[in-house]
């Protein structure tokens, strides 16, 4: 198949780590097919200026496509972005990607509207009563990681942490909360890309770490916390899940409904800063089991989460949605 996928496909601005549309795109053509890589701040001038798509060298003049895919984003502040790719494409069915919960009090009204201008919305946060009523969200959750990346699971451990988080200091879930309580009895080392916030707080942070560098440090971890912005929605949780997974790292996760069908026993629950601190006792006292849900939660990463495998599943679901016209198939 052919498609146009619009996106972010160098560096992200600011940090360094490479985009998530990356290895997205790179697994899509190891299975044979066509990607065009359409730069998403090329594409929102190329329809805000009207201009002939000779000044944008990413956009071909010949967009025909079997389906097109847009990852999210912000300055896409409208539907019609999506709507006149698709124009443009004869008609093309139109994925809308997301990985992150797109509400924080509301949802934002360019979320929607982009929402609404596609054939299919794919996230993770589709169960949030806010979709109800909309006949085109579809469970297709984007928590994988490059397995391109080195492991050092298989390595005789070399643990330079203790307790571990890896995320920014944000006001939405319990992060900042819990992440004090459980430091009071097992100090936590954190890594994010605004870690002085986090010293503020009196933790101990140090700046944010991506790629091969995040999977080490992972992997020499002997608890990695991990907390998600909303942990009531069914079948949203951070992509770092997956990243810790591949990297060979045991996870230690505030629970969300549905992970036990997901995740099973290859990592470990809490659901109050409490349990955490309980739970971290009893791993870093048990080192047999700890390493024993570290192994399965690696060999689970590489099975599950892993881009390649997710995107065979992106390309099964688009060459269903290509031959069933049933659409109330992708219903929620």
């Amino acid at each position: 198949m052919i498609l146009n996928f619009v996106g972010l496909f160098n560096q992200s601005p600011g940090t360094g780590e490479i985009s998530d549309e990356t290895p997205r795109a790179r697994s899509i053509e190891e299975l044979g097919h066509t990607v065009r890589r359409i730069p998403r701040d090329e594409w929102r001038e190329y329809v805000i200026e009207n201009l002939p798509s000779g000044k944008y060298p990413n956009i071909p003049d010949d967009l025909t496509c079997d389906f097109n895919l847009f990852a999210k984003w912000h300055q896409f502040f409208d539907g019609s972005f999506i709507r006149q790719l698709k124009g443009m494409t004869g008609g093309a069915p139109t994925f809308l990607w997301v990985w992150d919960y797109m509400q924080d009090g509301v949802i934002p009204a360019w979320h929607l509207s982009q929402v609404q201008a596609s054939d299919l919305y794919l996230g993770n946060d589709v169960r949030n009563p806010a979709y109800m009523g909309m006949k085109n969200c579809y469970y297709f959750p984007f928590d994988v990681a490059d397995e391109n990346l080195d492991t050092w699971l298989n390595l005789k451990p070399d643990y330079i942490n203790q307790v571990a988080f890896f995320g920014s200091c944000i006001d939405q879930g319990d992060r900042k909360e819990w992440l004090q309580t459980i430091d009071k009895v097992f100090p936590v080392k954190i890594y994010a890309s605004n870690y002085k916030d986090w010293q503020k707080l009196g933790l101990y942070a140090s700046p944010a770490v991506y790629g091969n560098v995040f999977n080490k440090l992972v992997s020499q971890t002997k608890i990695n916390l991990g907390f998600s912005v909303y942990p009531s929605c069914w079948g949203y949780w951070s992509n770092r899940t997956g990243k810790t997974l591949l990297a060979g790292g045991f996870l230690l996760q505030q629970y969300a409904p549905g992970m036990e069908q997901v995740f099973g026993n290859c990592i470990k629950y809490f659901s109050s800063p409490e349990e955490a601190i309980e739970k971290i006792k009893y791993y870093l006292e048990h080192d047999q089991e700890r390493e024993a849900v570290r192994g399965k939660g690696h060999i689970l990463g590489r099975k599950k989460f892993s881009s390649k495998q997710r995107v065979k599943e992106l390309m099964i679901l688009a060459e269903r949605y290509l031959k069933d016209n049933r659409k109330e198939l992708w219903q929620l």
